[in-house]
């Protein structure tokens, strides 16, 4: 969007079934000249956000974990059957992560 304030919450929770039918028209006919529409004529599938809106501040978080954790077992999948060229290179192009 462009900057435009389309009139919904923040989402603490679940959508409710007017937020729900709100966000598929926005989806499905975005405002001409807007981020949407741009994104969906650039081919973006918008209904993954909407999907994405639909679960719960925590469904989400879990999501997002077990998608890191699924990375960081494709890596070590990865860097145990990569050439050592390679493996040298990765470890060197990743960030050190701070441990809490």
């Amino acid at each position: 969007m462009t900057g435009e304030n389309v009139g919904i919450p923040i989402l603490t929770g679940r959508l409710t079934s007017e937020q729900r039918d709100r966000l598929t028209r926005l989806i499905n006919d975005p405002p001409p000249g807007s981020k949407l529409a741009a994104a969906k004529e650039y081919g973006v599938d918008l209904t993954l956000f909407l999907s994405t809106l639909e679960l719960t501040p925590t469904e989400r978080l879990e999501r997002l974990q077990e998608a890191q954790s699924f990375l960081e077992e494709l890596r070590r999948a990865a860097g145990a059957t990569a050439p050592e060229s390679i493996k040298k290179k990765s470890r060197r192009s990743r960030p050190k992560r701070k441990r809490s």
